[in-house]
Parts: C-alpha cells; sequence; structure tokens
C-alpha cells in the first residue's frame, strides 16, 4: 500500500491571527452579547486587512524604515473585492484603499497557529508536520505559497488509518471541522504525497479542480479533494502550484504553457535547463511522483495560550469572554493527545502606568494558579474552574493581555461506556465540580476523607486530594483503627478540630459547654494513651471515655462557657478524655 498524505490549508491564517487579537476590543455591552467570529465570514465582517509576515515581533518592531516599499503577504476577502492583492506595495495598496488596514503578524505567530492544528490532527493519522524539510538558517525567506517552510499547511500522514472513521472523505470531513471550529477557514486535500495534496487543497475551491475517474471533488461543507492513489492529478493546475521562482513561471507564460499538463507534453530533455536547479524535483510532481518525508511534529509538554488587547481592560467579564476561545483550543488539543491538564495558571499584565499611580510597590500582574483536584480536558470543565477563580480576584489596574498555561499535563482516564443504564452518566461531572470548588474554596479544603493508623482519635483521618483514589491502597484493618478494647464501646462519629475543654469530668458533675449546662448522667471508661508519640512536641497522656450528657438551663451568668461549632446539642452520647498531666478535661465529639 502506497502512502497517503492529507494537506490541510488554511488561506486566511495570517488575518485570522489579527482578528483573533481584535476580538477584546468590542465594546462593553458587545463583549458580552456577540460570541467569538467561528466562520470567515464573521471575521471578515470589519475593515478591509492586508497582513506582512515578519521575522521580528508582531507590531513589527525593527521593520518600521522598509514597510512602505514591502510587498502585501496576504489580504482578506473584503480587501480582494477591492482589488487589493497579494505581492503588492504597502504605498500602493493604500493608494487604492484608503481604508485598508495593515497588520504584521510574526511567523512566531504563524508556527504556534500551525502547531495547534496540527495537535488535533494527531489522533487521526501517525504523524502530524508543519513542515517538509528540516530547518535551515534561510528558512523564513523561503516562505511562500511554493516553498519548502512552513506558511499556511499542515501535513498528516494517514496511510491505512482512514478506514477507521468511514474513509477518506469522511477522514478530511472530520478534519475540517476541528479546525473549523478553531475559527480557521479550511481547505483540505489527500493524495499520494504531501507536495502534491498541498496544491490540490491550494485549488480546492478553484473551478479549474472537477470531479472524474482520478479525482473526487467537493466543496461543501468544506472544499476537499481525494485523489486516486497512483494517479496523475496535477494537470490541470496552473504553473504556480509546481515549485517554480516567478521567473520561469513567467517565461513559460509567454510561451503560451499555463498548466502542469502542457509542461510535461514538452521534451524532458530540453525543460531540464529552463527548470534550473530543481528540474528533477518539478518534472516528477508534474509525473504524480512525491516521496518528500514529513518531519514530524512534537507537540510541546507545557500547552501555551497567549493574546494581548489593543485597549485595556478594566473588568473580569470581557476577559472570561476570551478564555472561553483559548479553553476551547486547550480541550482539542489536549483531546486529540488523549490527555488532560491538572494545572492551570493565568497571567494577567496590567497596565503599568496605572498600576504604578494605584499601588507603586506592586508588581503590574495578576498571577493565579489553579491546581485541579482530578484531570480534566473538557473545555466547560475549564472554563468553570477558570471563572470561579477569577471572579473573585479583583483587577487593581486595567489588564493589557492574558497569558494561560497548562504546565502539567497527565494521560486522560478512559471510562468504559456504561449500557445497563437508562439514562447515561456524565464521568466528567463530579471531577468538574471539584475543579470548580477547588478554584472557589483552596485545592487544600476540597478532596476525600482517608482512614490512617494513629493512636489519637483526632489523627485517624485526613482529607487527601482526589486524583490519590486512582492509587489502589491495602484496606486498613478495623483492629487497627479501633483502639477501644471493649468493642461495644462506641466510637465517636464526629470529631471536633480542636478540643473543648470543659473542666472536670466525673459522674453527676455539671458542665458547661457554648453557654449551655449540661449533667454527666453516665461515664464510661474507654482508653488510655500513655506518653503516645513521645518523640514530638504533641505527646499525649490521656484516658478516653463516654459519658452521657443530660442539657440543662442556659448558663446566663458569670463568664461564657467554651464555644466549638456544633458543639452544642441535645442530650447524648459525648466523647471525651481527661489530659493525665493537668486533670483537665475535654469534650472532643459525639457519637451517634
Amino acid at each position: 500500500m502506497g502512502r497517503r498524505i492529507v494537506a490541510v490549508v488554511l488561506p486566511q491564517l495570517g488575518c485570522e491571527l489579527v482578528r483573533q487579537r481584535a476580538v477584546p476590543t468590542l465594546g462593553a455591552s458587545d463583549r458580552l452579547r456577540r460570541p467569538s467570529p467561528q466562520t470567515p465570514e464573521e471575521s471578515h465582517a470589519d475593515a478591509p486587512l492586508a497582513v506582512l509576515f515578519s521575522r521580528g515581533k508582531p507590531d513589527g518592531g525593527g521593520e518600521a524604515e522598509d514597510r512602505a516599499t514591502a510587498t502585501l503577504d496576504l489580504v482578506d476577502e473584503v480587501a480582494f473585492r477591492y482589488g487589493i492583492r497579494p505581492g503588492q506595495r504597502v504605498a500602493e495598496a493604500q493608494a487604492t484603499l484608503a481604508e485598508l488596514t495593515i497588520q504584521n503578524v510574526s511567523f512566531t505567530e504563524v508556527d504556534a497557529a500551525l502547531g495547534r492544528v496540527a495537535e488535533i490532527c494527531l489522533d487521526l493519522g501517525t504523524t502530524a508536520a508543519i513542515r517538509l524539510a528540516p530547518e535551515h538558517p534561510d528558512e523564513d525567506k523561503r516562505r511562500g505559497p511554493a516553498g519548502d517552510a512552513p506558511f499556511d499547511t499542515v501535513f498528516l500522514d494517514v496511510t491505512g488509518a482512514a478506514h477507521l472513521v468511514g474513509g477518506e472523505e469522511a477522514l478530511l470531513d472530520e478534519l475540517c471541522e476541528r479546525i473549523h471550529a478553531l475559527g480557521h477557514k479550511v481547505f483540505a486535500a489527500i493524495a499520494d504525497g504531501p507536495r502534491i495534496a498541498r496544491a490540490l487543497a491550494r485549488f480546492a475551491a478553484s473551478p479549474v479542480l472537477a470531479s472524474g475517474s482520478a479525482l473526487v471533488v467537493r466543496k461543501v461543507p468544506h472544499p476537499t479533494v481525494v485523489a486516486k492513489p497512483g494517479a496523475r492529478v496535477l494537470g490541470p493546475l496552473p504553473l504556480t502550484a509546481l515549485p517554480l521562482d516567478a521567473d520561469t513561471a513567467a517565461f513559460f507564460g509567454r510561451l503560451g504553457i499555463f498548466t502542469v499538463e502542457a509542461l510535461t507534453k514538452l521534451p524532458r530533455g530540453e525543460l531540464t535547463p529552463r527548470l534550473g536547479l530543481r528540474a528533477a524535483e518539478v518534472l516528477d510532481l508534474a509525473s504524480g511522483r512525491d516521496d518528500l518525508p514529513l518531519v514530524p511534529y512534537a507537540p510541546p509538554r507545557t500547552i501555551v495560550e497567549e493574546t494581548s488587547f489593543d485597549d485595556p481592560i478594566g473588568s473580569v467579564e470581557p476577559i472570561l469572554f476570551v478564555l472561553r476561545g483559548m479553553t476551547s483550543r486547550f480541550a482539542a488539543r489536549l483531546g486529540a493527545r488523549g490527555e488532560a491538564c491538572l494545572s492551570l495558571v493565568i497571567t494577567i499584565p496590567l497596565d503599568r502606568s496605572i498600576a504604578n499611580l494605584r499601588d507603586p510597590g506592586k508588581e503590574p500582574v495578576l498571577s493565579l494558579s489553579i491546581e485541579l483536584p482530578s484531570p480534566l480536558s473538557d473545555a466547560n470543565d475549564l472554563h468553570r474552574a477558570l471563572r470561579a477563580k477569577l471572579e473573585r480576584a479583583e483587577l487593581f489596574a486595567p489588564a493589557v493581555g492574558v497569558h494561560l498555561e497548562v504546565s502539567q499535563i497527565v494521560e486522560a482516564r478512559r471510562i468504559q461506556i456504561d449500557l445497563s443504564r437508562d439514562k447515561a452518566v456524565r464521568p466528567d461531572a463530579l471531577p468538574a465540580l471539584l475543579a470548580e470548588l477547588s478554584a472557589e474554596i483552596g485545592q487544600d479544603r476540597v478532596g476525600v476523607l482517608e482512614a490512617t493508623h494513629a493512636h489519637k482519635p483526632e489523627a485517624r483521618s485526613k482529607l487527601v486530594p482526589v486524583r490519590d483514589l486512582d492509587q489502589k491502597r491495602a484496606p486498613a484493618q478495623a483492629g487497627d483503627l479501633e483502639a477501644a478494647e471493649d468493642r461495644d464501646v462506641p466510637l465517636p462519629t464526629r470529631l471536633f478540630p480542636t478540643p473543648v475543654p470543659i473542666g472536670r469530668i466525673t459522674k453527676g458533675a455539671v458542665v458547661a459547654v457554648d453557654n449551655r449546662l449540661y449533667a454527666i448522667e453516665s461515664l464510661r471508661f474507654v482508653m488510655r494513651l500513655d506518653g503516645v508519640e513521645w518523640w514530638t512536641s504533641s505527646a499525649a497522656s490521656r484516658d478516653y471515655g463516654v459519658a452521657w450528657l443530660v442539657p440543662g438551663a442556659t448558663s446566663g451568668k458569670g463568664p461564657a462557657g467554651p464555644k466549638a461549632e456544633g458543639a452544642s446539642r441535645a442530650a447524648g452520647l459525648a466523647w471525651v478524655f481527661v489530659d493525665r498531666t493537668t486533670g483537665e478535661g475535654y469534650l472532643q465529639g459525639w457519637c451517634e
């Protein structure tokens, strides 16, 4: 079986990256009502846009002196309808259309966006790639529609895997839907080699391609092309589909040769001198041979999403709006990896000048960390945890950006489908609730009680993180946990965080608890602790017993008795002890 390669082309990637930066600058009321643009048509509804790709920062730092003479690398559909084309000089384009907005997009941003797309494709193939050749020092200079360096295409090796999702056409539909959900316009094609697939994908929406014996072309829901194995499929395409420089393509155009099919009809020996150093490569592609290997893309172990705001934001709601898109991209990337996250770190840089005026000694950054009790990968669950944490935070200065990082990634839990229930149970419902509680009240206050081996009753259980339950533990023996010599004596079912001092404990004595008087009607010895944990500062020597307390009148005079949450109640069996060092009695809990 020959190999099958998918090429996913994002023709408007640069413009989409610019639009994503501009989303937070909507009006205050629109930030809460208007959803993030999910289709290219919605994202192009603003002013016409052109993009310059740069090797510097997104703001084009260091290239301002060349901006007037630079040529446009990409234009959106609105600018294209006004006659603006890639390759025009900036001055010429602005003279043609005064409303044209020109933005810089760095190759770092492009590579990061292509990496995100490659990640969500990983579970549908064996190898994903954003480049076809190893890195070179002049890689950025060689970027272009037919260049070797990454520009706007993600490749996926699906050899022998298409049948798992219902065939090659179904696989392309699934890929396009995933990428479209990230807000990208997408064309896709599958062929025997990466460069052939890329050429077909670029022209998937063009009328030059039509279904036939060698091609299956579909325009909806997304433009896709499936090439039959071993067929010559580049014939109808223009010469720009081949890796030819502009001068060579113009030369053949003057000869009346405009398509790949017309080029292949010329004698091979006469073509070689005209095609130059890449003659063998060009002729092989025209003949349907493409053996170039993919350079595997290695997903980073730390997932980061970052955006900056054109205008500072002074409230939390717009930031939550931006975080919804970030968590959606996180969920798509984690789902394709088969992984989940245990830790989220959100960093919000603040306006430095305003922060210095309001609090000169404070760093103009708001940083929040969320440790999740259980691994999560769903977008809504992650957003709920972030919302619970962020709504309790206070911005002491307007925010100028958001940086969200998943620093701890683990393998996602696999839940067996339960077919015996009338109603399906959502396996992530409890972990999502625990994550929200952990973000709101603190990780150290969310967990489960675990029985431990200890002599002191108050140390026989502890709160452990929920994720520790996945580890197998040997069950504790009842005899180890029940230190009482008489098995008929009930053990306490509820202990106070701190024992309540109640004075001398004897039968018939009257004790005060939470401003209420109790009479000790009966008293029974249970056990003795002598010098327990003598090597620590909290060594204990105690005599434990159970006492039947009968409530009396409220103590309205004299000093108030000791208080403890939940200590006051009706008649019941109390768990008490006497400190053998001081002779002082304490109420430690109740027995049901």
